[in-house]
């Protein structure tokens, strides 16, 4: 019984990824699925109209490179926004040893992850965020 309470629980918290590689998104899917709802979506824009139509999210991830608007972008737009203002945020990039990183903490970013990343970092990094979430919302 407690294990199916978990398992409820766990499936309530909501993901939201902004991804252009299809490759990543079915990865970040799969890793995340046992843990989270996850909604992958390619690009930015299309990460913003989910939110400006009321969609809820525990945790965003975000590509740094999106065709369109950028990442940083996105974490701006969501920092700004007054319902999605505090829900965390990882970024992830191919671009960290750039300056990548700081600018994207710079912006709002709870976490940045470089790519490749392992799993295990990409699920302790999430899990995390979600707890953050949770306290959040508290």
């Amino acid at each position: 019984m407690k294990e199916q309470a978990g398992a409820a629980r766990r499936n309530a918290s909501r993901v939201l990824i902004a991804d252009d590689d299809a490759a990543v998104c079915s990865l970040l899917q799969v890793v995340l699925s046992p843990i989270a709802d996850v909604t992958a979506v390619n690009d930015a824009e299309a990460a913003l109209d989910l939110l400006a139509h009321g969609e809820r999210y525990d945790v965003i991830i975000s590509d740094f490179e999106l065709p369109g608007i950028d990442g940083l972008e996105l974490v701006r737009r969501i920092r700004v926004s007054e319902c999605d203002a505090r829900v965390p945020i990882l970024m992830i990039s191919g671009h960290g040893k750039l300056g990548v990183r700081d600018r994207a903490r710079a912006e709002g970013a709870d976490a940045f992850l470089d790519k490749p990343f392992t799993l295990a970092q990409l699920r302790a990094t999430v899990g995390s965020l979600l707890d953050t979430s949770v306290r959040r919302a508290s």
